[in-house]
């Protein structure tokens, strides 16, 4: 087959055999003109019969397939065919990460794809992945990959307001962060019923959590970027599919190694999860499990039988903690009561706000059209818990990022 001759670069790193598998050569000038001059660039037509097997390249030249969201399908084809009689083929996803591309993204990982060349991207970046593809290095290990704070909310039963919580409280720990370092916080919806979160935040979520747990091992960043949904605010959602049902029982010790690694912080809503369902794997990594309750007799019942149902290491643990929402909706226990009866550090009293549930109505958070109420006010301590960059909170620095972080977001009135 004819090749394509490099256009000019500044020569960086060892020569490289790279081969574009398609039908057609629209990927080449484009790819040319970002890799050094003495790397050596090939075309495979993939649009006659045969094609694929028809393909000879040697143990060290990259096969690259073209991700574009309009032939992505052609080319998970070729994947799979190629997987058949070349599985130890080195092959490498290119396309783009603009908002229109991103089922090209996809489409790469779900055909297993580890490693995505963004055409959009700088030719460094482009070389550094094309050459990290080459050597195939293993994952970073638990010791030397960075490990994000992981916080688990888990309602004592369902209804207790946990998803709304973590709507709230991951974008306003986003809207703090951003006024800093610019790092994204994650938030991991596995609560139930699925697809709720994704609801709150008025985003459409494509990727999802049991395909991220299939292809932990090919989680990076550019993925993480790229195909997980991304609220306005920067704030990652990774979820299950609306109408999932229990969670998938594989461990999810790989993935939670590689989300942790990528991001500054990890809030994962356990809401309506029965215990029973929840990863023993989640419960042992957790920095901190935040138990949520109401003061409804039912509610502290529940919160009896999830004591004596955790794991014996956590009972008595310093990593649980109290938080009491809807302060004020019924005459039982006061919140300092209940703290004291279950022998609970008591993180945060939430208040009962009609306006809370007026907004979800509307599609909206509290957040977005009263930032200044009562219950977005009562986020405080459990932003200074949650945030890895207090540890630990100075009182007046912590009170100045959260009112700008209040001030920056929008005023309504109704």
């Amino acid at each position: 087959m004819p090749l394509a001759t490099a256009f000019s670069l500044p020569t960086l790193g060892p020569p490289m055999n790279l081969v574009v598998l398609a039908s057609d050569r629209d990927l080449l000038p484009r790819l040319a003109a970002k890799l050094p001059p003495n790397w050596t660039l090939g075309h495979h037509d993939a649009g006659f019969p045969g094609a694929v097997q028809q393909l000879r390249v040697g143990a060290q030249t990259l096969v690259l397939l073209d991700f574009h969201a309009a032939r992505a399908a052609a080319s998970a084809e070729l994947v799979r065919q190629l997987r058949q009689i070349r599985p130890d083929l080195s092959m490498v996803a290119v396309g783009a990460t603009s908002l229109g591309q991103i089922e090209g993204v996809v489409s790469a990982l779900r055909a297993g794809l580890r490693d995505f060349v963004d055409l959009d991207a700088d030719a460094e970046e482009i070389l550094a992945v094309l050459t990290r593809a080459a050597i195939a290095p293993a994952p970073p290990t638990p010791e030397v990959a960075r490990k994000a704070p992981l916080t688990l909310l888990l309602g004592v039963r369902a209804g207790m307001g946990s998803s709304t919580l973590a709507a709230h409280l991951s974008v306003l720990a986003q809207q703090m962060r951003a006024a800093g370092n610019h790092q994204d916080v994650l938030l991991l919806d596995m609560s139930q019923p699925a697809g709720d979160l994704a609801l709150y935040l008025n985003i459409d979520s494509r990727f999802h959590y049991d395909e991220a747990l299939r292809s932990a091992a090919r989680i990076d960043a550019t993925l993480a970027r790229t195909a997980m949904a991304r609220h306005p605010g920067g704030l990652v959602l990774l979820d299950r599919a609306a109408g999932s049902e229990a969670l998938p029982p594989s461990d999810p010790g790989l993935l939670l190694q590689r989300l942790r690694s990528l991001f500054c912080g990890v809030l994962c809503d356990l809401g309506g999860t029965p215990l029973r369902q929840v990863p023993g794997t989640l419960l042992d990594n957790a920095d901190e499990i935040w138990l949520v309750t109401d003061s409804a007799i039912a509610s502290l019942v529940s919160l009896d039988q999830l004591l004596h149902q955790l794991p014996a290491g956590l009972r008595g643990s310093d990593r649980l903690k109290l938080i009491v929402n809807r302060d004020g909706e019924h005459n039982g226990l006061t919140a300092a009561q209940i703290a004291t009866r279950f022998a609970l550090p008591l993180l945060a009293t939430l208040p009962d706000r009609p306006r809370l549930r007026a907004s979800a109505s509307q599609g909206h958070l509290l957040l977005d059209d009263a930032p200044r109420d009562p219950y977005v006010r009562a986020l405080a301590p459990l932003l200074a818990r949650f945030d890895p960059t207090t540890s630990p909170p100075e009182a007046q620095g912590l009170r100045d990022r959260f009112a700008h972080a209040l001030s920056s977001l929008p005023w309504k009135t109704k």
